[in-house]
């Protein structure tokens, strides 16, 4: 694998261009370096005061004006494959359903342009109010934009049968022990070898073995989330990717990066599943590692049944 980088410089900041050719597919990297450190746990807090912000709409409004206030123009939202959120929300009916979230976990990368919040979601249809119709959680990545407010650049989720977690994260500390990544350490190369892991005799489990930070949190649709590298490595065993994908965009600031590729996944005996995966990514002590994984299987005819052994029942 080859790759050819270009680079330009803007206000101190690095954007660097990667193609990579493989398998005669072309994936497009875009990654943002910053150069300049900020205030990250007071850009944390905004970011959480944005969050609940979201939520607010959500449940007053609905999610459609929720989400139309809330994201980038270029958000980027799966339904089922990969679409500009802005354009779907537009075009979208208002629903008779209100939608409560509840953040779990939420950081923030060391300048504080690039941050996540993950959690729980619930929706409740207005003529039945006092039980949800479904249930699921999610995973939203902001990027703080030129006028200083946060947008969502990407929202993803997964639905299950329960149990609803309410689940009330406050804000954690964050810039202690932080890697400011001044050597501008990119996380491309983890990242591709990742999903070249996930296509091995040993299937996805290596891949998470190899890169997963010790408290892990991993989400798929029929499942409560998955805590710890021990379960979610246990969890990935029978998923073997068939095929590197053709499309994969990654995006960096600082210490973080997310990655987001369409992805097939041979799930033993059980059948072919297809769908949409994502990993945020992390650096620390010199080392990228996946603190948030997310496979969001796409709907079909005949839904494999997943044998789990997962048995944790309390999110971090």
């Amino acid at each position: 694998m080859q790759t050819r980088p270009t680079m330009a410089m803007s206000n101190g900041n690095f954007y660097v261009t990667i193609f990579i050719t493989m398998n005669k597919g072309l994936i497009s990297i875009l990654l943002l370096l910053f150069c300049v450190g900020a205030n990250a746990q007071a850009e944390l807090q905004q970011l959480f005061d944005t969050e609940k912000a979201f939520e607010r709409v959500a449940a007053d409004k609905g999610a459609k004006s929720a989400f139309l206030e809330f994201l980038a123009d270029d958000a980027v939202i799966f339904r089922p494959g990969a679409v500009n959120g802005k354009e779907f929300w537009k075009a979208r009916d208002e629903q008779p359903s209100s939608m409560v979230r509840s953040t779990a976990f939420a950081d923030i990368s060391a300048n504080g342009m690039l941050g996540y919040t993950t959690g729980s979601w619930q929706l409740f249809l207005k003529s039945k109010p006092e039980a949800p119709s479904q249930i699921g959680q999610f995973v939203t990545i902001w990027e703080k934009k030129p006028d200083g407010k946060y947008r969502a650049s990407v929202d993803i989720g997964i639905s299950h049968d329960g149990p609803y977690y309410a689940e009330t994260g406050g804000v954690p500390e964050t810039g202690k022990g932080r890697d400011l990544n001044k050597r501008n350490w990119s996380a491309a190369d983890p990242s591709m070898n990742f999903l070249k892991l996930s296509m091995s005799a040993k299937a996805a489990a290596s891949a998470y073995d190899k890169f997963a930070a010790a408290d892990i949190r991993f989400l798929r649709d029929g499942e409560p989330p998955i805590l710890g590298k021990k379960n979610v490595v246990r969890e990935t065993k029978h998923y073997k990717s068939l095929d590197f994908p053709k499309k994969v965009a990654l995006f960096q600031s600082a210490d973080m990066a997310y990655v987001w590729n369409p992805c097939v996944f041979s799930n033993n005996n059980e059948g072919t599943e297809k769908g949409n995966c994502l990993q945020v990514w992390k650096l620390s002590d010199k080392k990228w590692t996946v603190v948030i994984g997310v496979f969001a299987r796409l709907p079909n005819e005949t839904k494999p049944v997943l044998k789990s052994t997962y048995k944790g029942k309390t999110p971090r």
